[in-house]
Parts: C-alpha cells; sequence; structure tokens
C-alpha cells in the first residue's frame, strides 16, 4: 500500500459526501421553486383536507434525511477502501 492510499481514501470520501449534498441542494431547491410557485394560488389544499406545504416539508425532510444517511454511509465505505476503484 503506498503512502498516499489514505490521502486518496479520504478524496473519495469527501467526494462522495460533495455530490450527495449537491444533489439534494439540487433537489430541494427544485422542491422550493414547485412550492413557491404554487404559493400564488394562496394555501391549496389536497382534496381540501391536507395543506400542500405539509407535503413538500415531508418532502424536504425525506430528502435530507435519506441524502445523510446514504451519503455518510457511502463515505465511511470509500474511507475503509471498500469500494471499487474509479
Amino acid at each position: 500500500m503506498p503512502w498516499y492510499a489514505p490521502f486518496i481514501r479520504a478524496l473519495r470520501a469527501g467526494i462522495y459526501l460533495a455530490t450527495h449534498v449537491l444533489v439534494a441542494a439540487i433537489l430541494i431547491g427544485a422542491i422550493y421553486v414547485v412550492q413557491w410557485l404554487l404559493g400564488y394560488a394562496g394555501d391549496p389544499k389536497l382534496f381540501d383536507w391536507i395543506p400542500i406545504r405539509y407535503i413538500f416539508d415531508a418532502m424536504d425532510a425525506g430528502i435530507l434525511i435519506t441524502f445523510i444517511v446514504f451519503g455518510t454511509i457511502e463515505a465511511v465505505r470509500a474511507f475503509q477502501g471498500n469500494t471499487p476503484d474509479l
């Protein structure tokens, strides 16, 4: 194992985390834009029962939780060297 192998693994882990953060930010930004556009309609409700705002908040939370969990798992795997070479 060369002396720079830990640095390569750390770089790979950082790339995984940065990629997950970027994709999550794009998805949350897209959700925010759609929510903002629907905001002009007042406070729309799904089936006149659930405010659309709650659904968008749940989507934001779901995306954040999913990307935090899977991003961390992938970064740990990359740091341990359990991923195939890029």
